[in-house]
C-alpha cells in the first residue's frame, strides 16, 4: 500500500485542527485563520487542500457523522441481548467513554444547523436515529412499557447524555457524572411501573 498524497495527509491535518477549533469556538468562530494556526497551515494552503469554507463544513460534517454513527453502532452490537439497559448507561455515563470535545463539536453543528437548512435536516437525521436505536433497544427489554413512556425515557437519557459532556469547558462533568446516571436509572425504573 503505497503511502497518502499530500492533498490527503495536509486534508487531514485541516479537518483535524477544524473539529479542534469547532471544539472550542464554535463553528462559527472556526476562522479560517484559526484554522490555518491550529494545522501550522497558512490560510492560502488550507483554501488549496479543502476548498471554501462550505465544502470544509461540509466535510467535517461527513467525517463527523459518519464517525459517529460507526462508533454508535460498535457500541450498540456490543451490548448484551438480556437486560441491556445496564450497558447502556455505563456507555452513556462512564468517564471512560465520555469525549467532550466531540459532544462540543456535535453541539455546535446542532446550533448551527438552525441557520443552515440542509444541515439542519442532516442534524435531525442524525439524532433521530440516535433517538430510535435507544427507544428500540428499551422496547426489546421493557415490552410493556408505552410507547410514550419509551419516547419520553430514550429523550431524556439522550438528554442527560449531551448535557453532561456539555459541561466540559466549565469543568464540570466529575461533579454531575453520578447524579446524571442515578437521574438516568431513575427514568429506566418509570418503565417498571
Amino acid at each position: 500500500m503505497g503511502r497518502p498524497s499530500k492533498k490527503e495527509e495536509r486534508t487531514e491535518e485541516i479537518l483535524n485542527a477544524f473539529y479542534r477549533c469547532v471544539a472550542r469556538y464554535g463553528l462559527e468562530g472556526s476562522t479560517l485563520e484559526r484554522i490555518a494556526e491550529e494545522s501550522g497551515l497558512k490560510r492560502s494552503l488550507v483554501r488549496h487542500f479543502v476548498g471554501n469554507r462550505d465544502e470544509l463544513v461540509s466535510m467535517l460534517v461527513d467525517r463527523v457523522l459518519e464517525q459517529s454513527n460507526q462508533q454508535w453502532q460498535g457500541f450498540l452490537s456490543s451490548l448484551p441481548a438480556e437486560q441491556p439497559s445496564t450497558e447502556l448507561l455505563e456507555g452513556l455515563f462512564s468517564d471512560q467513554h465520555s469525549d467532550g470535545e466531540y459532544i462540543l463539536v456535535i453541539e455546535s453543528l446542532i446550533f448551527a444547523a438552525g441557520r443552515d437548512a440542509q444541515l439542519q435536516q442532516r442534524m435531525q437525521a442524525w439524532m433521530q436515529g440516535f433517538t430510535d436505536d435507544v427507544e428500540q433497544l428499551l422496547k426489546g427489554e421493557f415490552a410493556s412499557a408505552s410507547e410514550g413512556q419509551l419516547s419520553a425515557v430514550s429523550f431524556g437519557l439522550i438528554s442527560l447524555y449531551f448535557n453532561l459532556d456539555s459541561l466540559a469547558p466549565l469543568g464540570m462533568n466529575d461533579r454531575y457524572r453520578q447524579p446524571a446516571r442515578q437521574a438516568a436509572k431513575a427514568l429506566l425504573n418509570s418503565l417498571n411501573h
